[in-house]
C-alpha cells in the first residue's frame, strides 16, 4: 500500500513538472527540404507557439493554430505560391535541438520532410 502511494505521488510530481517545464522552442530553426531550405523563427510560451516561416519567395508568413503536446508539434502557415494563397500544415516531433517535420499543402499536391535544427544564439 505504501509503495503504491509513493509511486502515485512520484507520478504526479513528474507529470506536473513536465507541464511546468514545457519544451522551449524559442529561436531560429533551419534545415534542408525539397527545393530549398526550411526556416522557422519561433517563440514558445508553455505549449503556445508563435512565429514565422520563411517562404520560398523570401517573405515571412505567420504561424497559426499551433500545438505542442509533449514532443509532438503541429501548426499551420498561411503562405502563397505564385500569387495564390496556400495553407501549409506542419507536423512533427521535437527532440532537443532538432525537429523532424512534415510540411504539406492543404490541397494535397505537395509535401516534403525536413529536419531542422536550432541555430546557436548570436
Amino acid at each position: 500500500m505504501r509503495l503504491s502511494r509513493g509511486l502515485t505521488a512520484l507520478f504526479l510530481v513528474l507529470m506536473f513538472s513536465s507541464l511546468l517545464f514545457a519544451t522551449d522552442l524559442t529561436g531560429k530553426w533551419s534545415g534542408p527540404m525539397q527545393d530549398g531550405q526550411a526556416v522557422f523563427t519561433l517563440k514558445s510560451d508553455g505549449n503556445a507557439i508563435t512565429g514565422t516561416m520563411l517562404g520560398i519567395d523570401g517573405k515571412e508568413y505567420p504561424i497559426v493554430d499551433s500545438k505542442l503536446d509533449g514532443d509532438n508539434i503541429s501548426f499551420t502557415v498561411n503562405s502563397q505560391w505564385q500569387g495564390s494563397p496556400v495553407k501549409l500544415f506542419v507536423k512533427g516531433t521535437v527532440s532537443g535541438e532538432q525537429m523532424k517535420l512534415n510540411i504539406a499543402a492543404d490541397n494535397g499536391y505537395w509535401s516534403t520532410d525536413a529536419t531542422v535544427k536550432r541555430e546557436p544564439k548570436k
